[in-house]
């Protein structure tokens, strides 16, 4: 018995320790040499097996047959391997090549070999789809004919695009790039019959397993529960101006740059109020939203019209040398016409062009490009181009009297601003909302609410003072009541009010963004902090709302519960915010890439950052554990008892709760994970026919499970059934979650990186 669970021990820990080193040799040697060489080799597999086999060997010894919801729990893992090695073994994959009107039956596999379909192919039609009143992408369509070989002949028709796959025979077609004249498309191709079965009939069983885990009688879970919430005692638990003006600037009156801001642009491939360029372009030229008095949108349409003083001011000023080169490089930006695009014109009035192409990767790392603009008949829908003002040259499909409106308007304005007639600025700006209006329709501009909507949401996130506010009064509230709680008993009271002012304020943020960019906020590393910070703080939150609900004595056998709750909750929301502000261009609102158009990305994040937000609370009270367990050593010191330490902390109420919560919350975090990443892998198949492809995000998520699946066992790991060795663990655990999120963002790179 102790030799398998030794064999068990070891092998687990090299498995972990290989996928570490692997994502590292990832980034300096490539995708196909780790996969060739570490996940796809045979000692790889081997690994698996035994640990595999060992496992099974471990559980009929402890007779772990007999408990139904533990055993259907391990031997969903064992499915999901078994599908996995069948994968390996068997599955076929590649490329096929299509160009409309030429029928092909051949694909290149992944050892650049020619393979032959049991059916032809042939491109009908390649549609772009875009996001209503711009040119950015919403989704890409082929559609495609295919025919049976002799004898049938018959034909069926296909329609392949992002987050819908193509289904032939058991072969899986899905979108990986397209030509840039849009006649030609290239589809991954995959052959996986017995492999994603026997895997998906595992997640089935793994989600029964969990399911009847949290339900079962005979776990732990509802001793813990009952342990936590035990009655006791209560516990309670800057910046400055980069510039100074010597003298005032000349600058646009703050009622006209307002109404100025309200004027709808193309920026960032959706379509927005400008004062949400001014909001960006002056937080990352001076740091604030603001700047000696001047509001963006006083400073953005300031530098539009006076743009000498306001250049020598900002960029030639002698003394604010440092961070010269990237407000020059925002300028020229801003020079280049990018945050100006206020003229749009349908797609319809626009010819081919091929130029100004963008690119974006899929996830197999090929390359979908997209041009500015396609021609509307063979694949632009709905989609409109935007021009700067100036003297660029227009498309002639543009009416003459349109093209002397987007070429003179804004001088036209610029001249009203200069010589002080209000009045006509005004009436410009009114004529340019109305001719943006006339030529896209109502229907896929902002309307005035969602408008003045983007304003006040711009407003509250340029401000950097709520967050540094929090931060600092979370860390002064923790420290006074793990010093001071048992004597300033009100103060958890105070920390209760505020953590639930902190959750409104994040959910008010977090509203505003799924408001305004139509998709729950998850798609990238702010929005994911943001989730994350409203996550801790609904647990003080709900834990209480059940305790008003339950009767006078259940509310205060909860009440240690709570107050721990809302001491530790808003410092990891504080800094999960300071983490979302310190984004930068990334915390921008901007539409979803087409791959990233599926219900199932925003459950996937969602669920995985829950179990990352109950990690990060289990550190802090491994944190705080162990420093009651300093306390408790100094006690035992002192009194020079012959108990032991670590029977003087299990007599320790206070110390002992801490324990138990910790331990209660593993389980809803473990599973949370579990389920996260197996809704990834059903995404990632449902998009691109592979469920599972080792990204380093993958591979770190997976050993964020593995390592923290670890202190689930302690019936069979002593170690653990050591409270202080058990909060340890905790706390240098929690680095496994900060690579998975940070390290892999910023060092390790992948196509989940969102850095």
């Amino acid at each position: 018995m102790k030799l398998t669970k030794t064999l068990i021990f070891t092998l687990y820990t090299l498995i972990v320790v290989c996928i570490g080193v692997a994502t590292v040799i990832e980034k300096y040697h490539g995708t196909s040499f780790v996969g060739q060489h570490i996940y796809g080799s045979w000692w790889f597999s081997a690994l698996w097996a035994v640990l595999t086999v060992s496992s099974l060997a471990y559980i009929m010894k402890q007779q772990l047959y007999k408990r139904f919801a533990l055993l259907l729990l391990h031997l969903s893992f064992v499915v999901i391997l078994a599908g996995a090695l069948t994968t390996h073994l068997t599955a076929r994959r590649g490329t096929v090549r299509l160009r409309a009107g030429v029928s092909e039956m051949t694909f290149i596999d992944k050892d650049r070999q020619v393979q032959h379909l049991p059916f032809t192919l042939l491109l009908k039609d390649f549609r772009v789809i875009h996001y209503p009143g711009t040119d950015a992408p919403l989704d890409y369509q082929s559609a495609l004919q295919c025919a049976q070989l002799l004898p049938s002949r018959d034909t069926t028709e296909v329609l392949v695009s992002m987050n819908h796959i193509g289904s032939i025979e058991g072969y899986r077609l899905f979108q990986q790039s397209y030509d840039s004249d849009g006649q030609g498309v290239t589809l991954g191709i995959s052959h996986d019959p017995y492999g994603i079965a026997i895997t998906y009939t595992g997640y089935l069983l793994l989600l029964i397993g969990i399911i009847a885990t949290l339900l079962s009688r005979h776990t732990q879970m509802r001793s813990l529960y009952r342990k936590a919430m035990r009655p006791m005692a209560l516990l309670f638990t800057i910046h400055y101006s980069l510039f100074t003006s010597a003298a005032p600037l000349p600058s646009v009156a703050p009622d006209l740059a307002h109404q100025m801001g309200t004027i709808l642009v193309l920026y960032n491939d959706r379509i927005c109020p400008l004062n949400t360029v001014a909001t960006d372009f002056t937080m990352k030229l001076t740091g604030r939203a603001s700047w000696q008095g001047y509001s963006a949108d006083e400073v953005f349409f300031s530098w539009m019209i006076y743009y000498t003083p306001w250049e020598k001011e900002l960029l030639h000023n002698q003394s604010q040398k440092k961070g010269a080169d990237e407000r020059r490089a925002i300028v020229e930006m801003f020079y280049s016409g990018q945050f100006t695009k206020i003229f749009p014109a349908p797609l319809s009035c626009v010819p081919s062009v091929v130029s100004d192409q963008r690119s974006s990767a899929s996830p197999e790392g090929d390359t979908i490009v997209t041009s500015k603009s396609i021609e509307a008949p063979s694949g632009a829908v709905g989609g409109a181009t935007w021009f700067s003002p100036g003297g660029q040259v227009l498309p002639r499909e543009i009416p003459v009297k349109e093209q002397f409106f987007i070429k003179q308007s804004m001088d036209f304005l610029t001249e009203a601003i200069v010589t002080g007639q209000r009045d006509r600025a005004f009436e410009i700006i009114a004529k340019i909302k109305l001719f943006q209006r006339e030529m896209v329709g109502n229907e896929v501009l902002p309307s005035e609410r969602m408008v003045q909507t983007e304003l006040f949401y711009n407003a509250l996130r340029s401000q950097k003072w709520p967050v540094f506010l929090s931060l600092s009064l979370s860390l002064l509230l923790c420290i006074a009541l793990l010093g001071f709680g048992r004597k300033w008993q009100w103060l958890g009271g105070v920390t209760l009010a505020f953590a639930i002012t902190l959750f409104v304020f994040v959910t008010l943020q977090l509203a505003l963004r799924w408001l305004l960019s139509g998709h729950i906020p998850v798609s990238n590393g702010p929005e994911t902090m943001l989730f994350m910070a409203w996550v801790v703080l609904l647990l003080p939150v709900v834990i209480g709302a059940k305790a008003i609900l339950k009767r006078k004595h259940a509310l205060h056998s909860t009440l240690y519960t709570l107050h721990l709750m809302a001491a530790f909750t808003p410092l990891v929301a504080s800094f999960c915010l300071l983490v979302a502000m310190l984004g930068g261009s990334s915390s921008q609102l901007s539409p979803l890439m087409p791959v990233l158009q599926s219900p199932l990305l925003s459950i996937h994040v969602m669920t995985v950052m829950c179990a990352y937000s109950l990690f990060a609370l289990q550190m802090l009270l491994g944190i705080y554990a162990l420093i009651l367990s300093g306390r408790a050593n100094s006690q035992f010191s002192i009194l020079r008892s012959a108990t032991s330490g670590d029977a003087l902390l299990a007599k320790n109420s206070q110390f002992s709760r801490v324990t138990a919560l910790s331990q209660l919350l593993l389980y809803p975090a473990v599973f949370l994970l579990t389920i996260g990443i197996f809704l990834g892998a059903v995404w990632a198949n449902v998009s691109w026919g592979d469920y599972w492809s080792w990204d380093p995000k993958e591979s770190w998520a997976l050993i964020t499970l593995m390592v923290y699946a670890v202190p689930l066992h302690s019936a069979s790991i002593g170690i653990f059934r050591k409270p202080r060795y058990y909060h340890l663990y905790m706390v240098i655990a929690f680095l496994a979650v900060l690579i998975t999120y940070f390290g892999v963002n910023y060092l390790l790179g992948g196509m989940h990186s969102y850095a």
